[in-house]
């Protein structure tokens, strides 16, 4: 959103419009502040020049645009140690104090080869006050005994050190922990005042970004400097015995002495602490590297005592570096080489002899080039900072400049607007237009949003959204835009009254929104049905497996099957119809393909009556037959299918009717190519199925609503059974209520006419022999113990040898030693399923046929077993009749 600053604004003023938020919203404004043509160019540059200037200032504040947002890289670089630290104190400090005292230590052992670095130089001051520098810039008051701490190891490990390994460290007469003590204290007080005085000058003029690291860096080292030249001189009045050898460096006071190392030290320090700030990379690290052998070779020259003057030629070497290496890595280049000369010479830190004036000058211009030095590199510091903050700034103008954001100016009074090239392209408009022209592009459904935006201004802000169409005009079938507005009011001092803000195009995430939407509802929708699917496929199983338990319970108490038996393969073939109904509805791709048969539809009107005269007579209805005369002439179709639609319609009429007559009529007529059109019409005399239910009449899962519905049996797919089954075989199913009360459903499907063919002309397939089964050998694999018998003993009657193995792991290990001709597997067995049987068979050779069996309705179980070899996959149960047909044409199509 816009932030806005209040306050009236002087009509055609430039400064005036500068109050106005930056990114191009006083260049729209022009064109309502009464502003002439020909001054137009010139205003905008004024207003160009203002804005410029004071968002400026704002960055610079780090109080708008991307600074407020990426104020974390504008902070010191201290700020990344402290939460550092907040993070992880312990092992921070750690690291810390490990790293200064290993340096300490390091410095301690180079020196104790230099000449005139005693204890009493270590007086004042010492390169152990490195802790302190470095610590008190970074450590919170709570754990400033960290550094202190530090300062207090790394002091005494150097000093007993030198101690151990420098002869004539003391001056005779005085003792070690004397010394030590008044060394410790002395170099102390300076260190800690000199950090005090850097953070206060930090409270005072740090702004919370990269300015502090200098404020701190340089008041610090200025503070020190000041505080260990004052306590050189106090030192020397006061502590010092003339009668010490070793004092001075040889033509050198004591005080001047102390002076050029405390220069030394402060500047060091000062030095390391930018170090400790930076963030080395692999890249500073390589350009360490590189320099390294420099500084190596001017160590090693100055050990062949090939040199101007030791401390000079560092320095200038170190001056070098800091002009010439990449901004980056000046600082980490400089320390890792300053610390290889160290390390060879033992020199630096510790005052050379002054043989002459000429030599205390060259010792005056070495310390006064380190201190140009660290000033190039706390300039490097800073220009580093500023790099990473405009390459950030760059990179957020980029994106902006990718973004879809435009801005806008809106006349409320006048219905004018004025655009950004952004937001003129986004809309496919010109820079200025009349809210009509858009108005009329715009969704019918948010144009009142848009006009009570104009109208209501009591709001200071206002967010809408609105389609646009790609067009000049909306059209609910072109292309469109989603756009978003976000809106501010004002009323300006001359009276106009101002809408302005940004224009954001959401073309995409709505797109993502309704595709997300649409999905969902999908989902729910699947979803509701797998549920209803359940539920009914529960309700379906129960209650017939329900009245075969009381049938069998009748069976058992006295009851004559000659009563019992026809009902009970009545509520068998119910159940076995329910779950074909199941599979079609679900899986539609693995049902069966369609098997033309002839027959007469005279006998197929017939076999429907009768399967459900029992049932038909339980509610008392009659079934009635209304036949044409080409009823009785033999045709060609899928039989199954066809009983299978007819049965789903007498059925549901019997259930959910409440007729008390069912007409099955069949006649003939021919089609507009020929060809014989089968009309079967099933009609009841029942309630009618009402008008809000005849919609998704033929939809899977529809059982109807109402309780007379709920209350019966039927899987809610008899209908859409039948509508695919007609649809495949070619022909159509349509439904109208009958006028007198009821229902008429409509089948019209194709019924070819038997063609009569000459006996030579028969396929000589037809005339192949069929194997006697009576010498052949079936493998039965069912891990069924009932299945199983019951197949042995069908099958006995029909094969000369049956075997049963009860997995597959046995059926495989059986079968060389078997060589069956048929085998007959089950899918689901343990250890190994019937569809791995298959493939292993099919693996190591053989040739026999395969018969795959599933009780399984719904799911992928025929894919399995073809796509493992299976010659033919059946459904659960499997008659005896119907295994010979399919091996008798499994036999024959081999031999053709």
């Amino acid at each position: 959103m816009l932030q806005v600053q209040k306050g009236a604004m002087e009509r055609g003023s430039p400064e005036g419009i500068g109050r106005f938020p930056p990114d191009g919203v006083p260049l729209l404004t022009h064109a309502f502040v009464g502003i002439p043509p020909e001054r137009e160019l010139n205003y905008k540059i004024d207003i160009l020049r203002i804005e410029a200037g004071r968002m400026l200032e704002r960055m610079e504040a780090g109080r708008i645009g991307p600074e407020r947002l990426f104020a974390t890289l504008a902070e010191p670089r201290l700020a990344f140690f402290r939460q550092a630290l907040l993070k992880s104190p312990l092992r921070v400090s750690l690291l810390f104090a490990l790293g200064v005292t290993g340096l300490t230590v390091f410095l301690a052992l180079a020196e104790v080869r230099a000449d005139n670095n005693g204890a009493v130089a270590d007086l004042v001051p010492s390169e152990a006050v490195f802790a302190i520098l470095m610590g008190m810039a970074v450590f919170r008051r709570r754990l400033i005994l960290v550094p202190l701490a530090t300062y207090v190891v790394s002091f005494s490990l150097a000093f007993l050190l030198r101690l151990s390994f420098e002869d004539g460290y003391l001056p005779e007469g005085t003792g070690a922990m004397q010394v030590l003590l008044w060394a410790m204290g002395l170099n102390a007080v300076p260190a800690v005042l000199a950090g005090l005085a850097g953070l206060w000058a930090l409270r005072g003029w740090g702004n919370g970004t990269g300015r502090d690291d200098l404020i701190l860096s340089l008041v610090t080292t200025g503070a020190y400097l000041v505080l260990a030249c004052a306590g050189v001189v106090l030192v020397q009045a006061l502590v010092f015995d003339p009668a010490w050898d070793g004092a001075t460096g040889d033509g050198l006071t004591v005080v001047e002495a102390g002076l050029l190392r405390a220069g030394r030290i402060a500047i060091c320090g000062a030095v390391l602490t930018l170090l400790m700030l930076d963030r080395p990379t692999r890249e500073t690290v390589m350009v360490a590297l590189a320099v390294l052998p420099a500084f190596v070779l001017l160590g090693v020259l100055r050990q062949l005592d090939i040199a101007i003057h030791p401390t000079l030629d560092v320095a200038l070497l170190a001056l070098a570096v800091a002009l010439l290496a990449p901004v980056y890595a000046a600082t980490v280049a400089n320390v890792v080489g300053v610390v290889a000369y160290v390390a060879i010479t033992g020199e630096l830190l510790v005052q050379l002899p002054v043989s002459s004036p000429d030599v205390l000058r060259l010792e005056v211009v070495s310390v006064l080039l380190l201190a140009l030095i660290y000033l190039l590199l706390q300039r490097h510091h800073a220009m580093s900072r500023r790099v990473e903050g405009r390459q950030t700034i760059e990179r957020l103008a980029l994106v902006h400049g990718l973004a879809t954001i435009g801005y806008f100016v809106v006349d409320l009074d006048r219905g004018e607007v004025l655009v950004d090239d952004m937001a003129a392209d986004m809309m496919d408009m010109p820079s200025r237009f009349g809210i009509e022209s858009l108005l009329e592009r715009v969704a019918p459904a948010n144009r009142d949003g848009i006009l009570a935006a104009i109208e209501e201004r009591e709001l200071p802000a206002r967010t809408l959204a609105f389609s646009l169409a790609k067009g000049p005009v909306w059209d609910e079938e072109a292309p469109q835009k989603y756009l978003s507005v976000h809106a501010y009011y004002e009323q300006r001092a001359g009276g106009a009254a101002l809408a302005y803000g940004a224009l954001i195009d959401l073309t995409a995430d709505h797109a993502r929104e309704e595709a997300l939407a649409e999905a969902l509802s999908r989902l729910s929708e699947q979803q509701d049905r797998q549920t209803q699917m359940f539920s009914i496929v529960s309700h379906e199983l129960r209650t017939p497996a329900s009245v075969i338990s009381m049938l069998l319970d009748e069976l058992e108490g006295g009851a004559r099957w000659e009563e019992m038996g026809p009902r009970l393969r009545a509520v068998s073939e119910q159940l076995l119809s329910v779950l074909a109904d199941m599979r079609q509805a679900v899986r539609p791709q693995e049902n069966l393909p369609v098997h033309e048969e002839s027959f007469r539809p005279k006998d197929l009107a017939e076999t429907v009556r009768n399967t459900f005269a029992l049932m038909a007579g339980a509610k008392e209805v009659e079934i009635d037959l209304s036949l044409g005369p080409e009823a009785g002439l033999v045709r060609v179709s899928d039989r199954v299918r066809l009983m299978q639609a007819l049965s789903n319609l007498v059925k549901n009429a019997i259930l959910h009717s409440g007729c008390r007559r069912i007409l099955i009529a069949y006649r003939e007529e021919m089609d507009a190519g020929g060809r014989v059109m089968g009309l079967w019409r099933v009609s009841d005399d029942g309630k009618g199925i009402p008008e809000a239910a005849r919609e998704g009449l033929f939809s899977p899962f529809r059982r109807g609503d109402g309780a007379r519905t709920a209350k019966v049996d039927g899987s809610g797919l008899g209908l859409f059974v039948t509508k695919t089954s007609i649809e495949l075989l070619g022909g159509t199913v349509t439904y109208t209520p009958r006028a007198a009360g009821g229902t008429v459903f409509l089948l019209r499907l194709p019924m070819r006419v038997e063609e009569l063919e000459a006996p030579a002309e028969v396929p000589a397939a037809a005339a192949l022999p069929v194997p006697d089964w009576r010498d052949r050998t079936v493998m039965i694999v069912e891990d069924s113990d009932l299945i199983g018998e019951l197949l042995t003993a069908r099958l006995k009657r029909v094969f000369g040898t049956v075997e049963w193995l009860r997995t597959g792991v046995e059926a495989l290990a059986a079968f060389d030693r078997l060589a069956p001709d048929v085998v007959l597997t089950d899918l689901f067995m343990p250890e190994m399923g019937g569809d791995d049987l298959t493939a292993a068979l099919r693996g190591k050779g053989a040739d026999c046929l395969i018969i795959g069996m599933t009780a399984a309705a719904i799911g992928d179980e025929r894919t399995r077993f073809e796509q493992a070899g299976t010659d033919r996959v059946l459904t659960k149960p499997v008659s005896t009749n119907q295994l010979l047909d399919v091996l008798e044409e499994l036999v024959r199509k081999r031999v053709a």
